[in-house]
């Protein structure tokens, strides 16, 4: 395919031809990322927390909590293994 070149408009907003949006089926939101200079889109879908609870089998209130503490940076600390525990004296 070509090059195809699109306006910027003074809100940096930019249209994508149709044509080029039919090729991507249509996503709903894209990935943005610069390199040596150059915009990089990639397609992106959006998927709701519910439907990750639903495709993950996840209570929908756990995978909230568990997004709320990560947020917060709550997250569990790593618990030692049987092997990297000291041994305890007399045993």
């Amino acid at each position: 395919m070509a090059h195809i070149t699109v306006k910027v408009t003074s809100k940096n907003q930019l249209t994508l031809p149709k044509r080029i949006m039919e090729q991507l089926d249509y996503p709903s939101h894209f990935k943005l990322n610069v390199v040596k200079g150059a915009l990089w889109l990639f397609p992106a879908r959006l998927v709701s927390l519910e439907l990750q609870a639903k495709t993950a089998g996840i209570p929908l209130d756990v995978l909230r909590l568990a997004q709320r503490l990560v947020a917060e940076g709550k997250g569990a600390e790593p618990t030692p293994t049987e092997a990297t525990t000291p041994p305890q004296p007399g045993g």
